[in-house]
């Protein structure tokens, strides 16, 4: 008895123990709160480092309010925990500077006015069926990021996405949660965000590089340098020890001249078009190891201007700041004034590319730019995009060129047809973008003719049937080899179309490469055709869906590329064309008196898309009869190379997650057998082997009882007769 009391009371000593051990376990690592194991290939259920280098920049409380109602669809009820899942990541990466709320407001009267008072949340009618009832019920399914006085609102269709499924039904999931919340974070916080904090989030040196001869600028010029100084002192003061500034005057020191030259491409430069004294007005902004240039031979310059422009520059180098997208679209054509005066007005075009504006609003700070202004485009767009050219003149050639040469960087949409889908059927002109010279002159062509390709797109046709009630018009789908399918071997930069299934490019133009004038540069392919495509410069086959394809000269064409490096100004030591008398040279010298191009640009990045049809709302309706394509894998091609270009990798990275395709490699017939066969026989011996091992316990236990038990009775018997 005493044994069996001093064995419960060890137990219970032990018990105590490890329980005391446990709560000081729970207590020291209470604290850390950031730990987590991901088992997934992909790190689907980790946030990324992207969003953790945002959350770690926030300086004060930010709150996430989630409002979801407990009684709400069936197929809503399980993205609820998804979804706090994620916020209590965020919560425990961000180390107390996120705040989460999720509450019910359809049980809390005080937090359902405020949620549509102060953030404008609403409920959404629901159907819900049962064998029990059937009923419409208003739920809640939205989040609200909040930041001091700004705050981003998700609405229940913009955090799902519903696809249909064969059996009738429809799957509803979440889109990409971590990119739509950091993508809220980024504009509520760095959106907002004013340049006097530049400095406290700049992670890297800065330093203005002022390349430049006082004694021999021009008269035009002889402000500048006291203009600049004024400007770098000011940055000087609010940036401290993290902004320096240099100052070089090459002068008449040819090995000064030549290491300028090397370190920054930095060439003199000469008043208008017919020479004069040369001279060096370069800035130079360099943030880490990269560089961009910062205008000063505008006229009139002031200091707040050059500071404005430095920190533009500053602001694209810092992370979660805002990136400004530039947009330069066809302009409608122009009404003569006869016909303006006489009311008869033609009927002007749909806009074409309002959709792709309005899905870039969501990530980026959208700003039309018109080429054809004076003032060139402005210091603060990060990245310009060019959709669909028509026609440029030499001053916006020029704006273009120059945006370059400052170390802008831009995109191009350009092909060499327009599209129209009228009365008589689908037709192609030509059109003439007015940057053909100027592609060339970085060694890329767009060349004059359309891209066939047996991987393709199919078209929707009409088609009209006699049936009982009347004529009825239908749809069908007929392959369309000008609808180009890109996808697997055509993604040749996997670092921009990783994130993607397809891409479709109608109507487009190959691209040719000129080695020798891209000499320098680096060109890298982003999308090609399949080897199954050709081309084809005869616009009157459009119109049919039949075609057979090549038995000869099918291969894959390139269709989008990068060129990345230092560029050369095409306007660099341009003389007036030839033709033009000696009046009108003099002329234009006058009108260019103060203009002096920037000969050469920092590392920067032009892309090339031999199509801008891609990106057009009108053709994607027009395609939308049956299927809408790839319009919207379209957008998102679009917005990776945006953010490639901008070198914003952050939010690519996190794109990526939302679009992870796990596809089953297609294997042989013998591997198949082999896997087969293996699943039926695997299983078979090891139950074999099982069955035989218990069998064999089974005898050997009954041998060693029985041997037991024989033991047992002899022993008396041995014991009596001894």
């Amino acid at each position: 008895m005493a044994d069996r009391k001093s064995r419960l009371l060890s137990l219970g000593a032990t018990l105590a123990l490890v329980a005391l051990n446990l709560l000081a376990f729970n207590y020291l690592i209470a604290g850390w709160s950031t730990a987590r194991l991901d088992l997934t290939s992909e790190g689907l259920f980790s946030i990324t480092p992207a969003t953790k280098r945002i959350l770690a920049g926030l300086d004060e409380e930010l709150t996430i309010h989630g409002y979801f109602s407990s009684r709400t669809h069936p197929k809503l009820a399980p993205l609820v925990p998804e979804i706090t899942d994620l916020l209590e990541e965020y919560r425990a990466v961000s180390r107390g500077r996120v705040q989460v709320e999720i509450v019910d407001p359809g049980e809390n009267e005080a937090a359902e006015e405020e949620a549509a008072d102060r953030f404008g949340v609403q409920s959404t009618p629901f159907r819900l069926a049962s064998k029990y009832e059937s009923a419409i019920v208003n739920a809640y399914f939205s989040l609200v990021v909040k930041y001091g006085d700004q705050y981003v609102r998700y609405g229940f269709e913009d955090l799902i996405d519903v696809e249909a499924t064969p059996d009738g039904d429809v799957a509803v999931k979440l889109r990409n949660l971590e990119y739509d919340l950091t993508r809220a974070i980024k504009k509520v916080v760095y959106g907002f965000r004013g340049a006097h904090e530049l400095f406290e989030r700049v992670d890297r040196p800065v330093r203005l590089t002022l390349i430049w001869t006082p004694d021999s600028l021009p008269e035009l010029f002889s402000q500048v340098p006291e203009t600049v100084r004024k400007a770098a002192a000011e940055l000087e003061a609010a940036g401290g020890e993290r902004f320096d500034v240099e100052e070089i005057d090459p002068g008449t020191d040819e090995a000064l001249r030549q290491e300028v030259y090397q370190r920054f491409g930095a060439k003199p430069m000469s008043l208008g078009l017919f020479g004069g004294e040369p001279f060096y007005l370069y800035g130079l902004l360099q943030v880490g190891e990269a560089t961009e240039q910062i205008v000063l031979v505008g006229e009139s310059l002031t200091s707040a201007a050059v500071r404005e422009a430095i920190e533009d520059a500053l602001r694209r180098h810092t992370p979660g700041f805002l990136k400004t997208v530039g947009v330069s679209t066809p302009e409608p054509p122009e009404i003569p004034p006869e016909i303006r005066m006489q009311m008869q007005l033609p009927p002007q075009p749909p806009p074409e590319f309002e959709e792709l504006k309005a899905v870039l609003r969501q990530d980026y700070e959208v700003r039309h730019v018109d080429l054809a202004s004076a003032a060139g485009v402005p210091s603060d767009v990060d990245v310009l995009l060019v959709i669909k050219p028509r026609d440029l003149d030499r001053q916006q050639v020029y704006n273009l060129d120059q945006y370059l040469m400052r170390g802008g960087r831009v995109v191009l949409c350009s092909g060499n047809y327009d599209v129209n889908f009228g009365g008589g059927g689908l037709s192609l002109y030509p059109l003439a973008s007015g940057l053909e010279e100027w592609l060339a002159h970085h060694g890329v062509t767009v060349e004059k003719t359309l891209v066939l390709d047996d991987r393709n797109q199919a078209l929707p046709i009409p088609e009209v049937r006699n049936t009982p009630f009347g004529m009825m018009r239908s749809w069908t789908l007929a392959p369309y080899p000008y609808l180009v399918q890109v996808r697997d071997e055509g993604f040749a930069n996997r670092e921009i179309t990783s994130t993607l299934n397809a891409v479709g490019i109608y109507w487009g133009s190959p691209l040719s490469i000129d080695r020798e004038r891209a000499a320098g540069l680096e060109v890298l392919p982003i999308l090609q055709s399949s080897g199954s495509s050709w081309t084809d410069d005869d616009t009157l086959r459009v119109g049919y869906v039949d075609y057979e394809v090549p038995a000869e000269g099918t291969e894959p064409h390139l269709l989008a590329a990068a060129v990345s490096g230092r560029f050369a100004s095409f306007f660099a030591d341009r003389k007036p064309e030839v033709g033009t008398s000696a009046a009108e040279a003099a002329g234009e010298a006058q009108a260019e008196e103060s203009k002096v191009s920037l000969g050469q640009s920092p590392e920067t990045r032009l892309v090339v898309v031999g199509n801008a049809e891609f990106l057009s709302d009108f053709v994607a309706r027009a395609l939308a009869q049956v299927d809408a394509g790839f319009f919207g894998e379209n957008l998102r091609f679009l917005q990776n190379v945006i953010d490639w270009v901008g070198l914003d990798n952050d939010m690519l990275d996190i794109r990526a997650r939302g679009w992870v395709s796990r596809r089953f490699e297609r294997t042989g017939r013998g591997v198949e057998i082999g896997v087969e066969t293996w699943s039926y026989v695997v299983p078979l011996v090891g139950l074999l082997l099982l069955g035989g091992y218990r069998q064999w316990r089974r005898r050997t236990t009954a041998s060693l009882v029985e041997a037991s038990a024989t033991s047992a009775t002899a022993s008396p018997l041995s014991s009596t007769e001894g």
